[in-house]
């Protein structure tokens, strides 16, 4: 069986101009990515569920759903997420800088002095990410998704 990818890949917010901060950043960044490492889209394809963010400092939270075509960014935390980080805005931009290698399966960005500080605040639970250790690879994806390091 064949299987025919279209060649564009379309990102949205579910509430459009009622977006809440965090769905404005994340869709930020994912459009980013996607235009400047359209490479990404096969990655964006490997997600088997959707992936969430939890802003601790404003409360508000966004949900990430990938699509063979698309991905749709929510308010709020739905539709069952495998992976939810709790993070501070400041948190969330540092996890953006960190370099992924490999599809987010090498995460070359935790070397660095700003990784060692996102492991440090996983550690003392600064930075909580629910599903690390049950879907590690799909929170590394996440982390690659939406790192602007190339």
């Amino acid at each position: 069986m064949t299987t025919v990818h279209p060649t564009t890949y379309t990102l949205s917010l579910y509430d459009g101009d009622d977006a809440n901060g965090v769905a404005s950043i994340l869709s930020t960044l994912l459009a980013q990515n996607l235009q400047n490492h359209p490479e990404r889209v096969d990655l964006a394809r490997k997600f088997g569920r959707p992936v969430a963010v939890f802003s601790t400092d404003t409360n508000a939270a966004a949900t990430i759903i990938f699509r063979d075509d698309h991905a749709t960014v929510c308010n709020d935390i739905v539709n069952n997420p495998a992976v939810v980080v709790w993070a501070t805005v400041g948190q969330i931009l540092d996890v953006s800088q960190l370099e992924m290698k490999a599809g987010g399966l090498l995460p070359v960005g935790f070397f660095t002095r700003r990784g060692l500080g996102v492991l440090r605040d996983i550690l003392t639970h600064k930075l909580v990410v629910k599903g690390l250790l049950t879907h590690p690879v799909t929170a590394l994806r996440m982390i690659a998704m939406l790192s602007v390091a190339s």
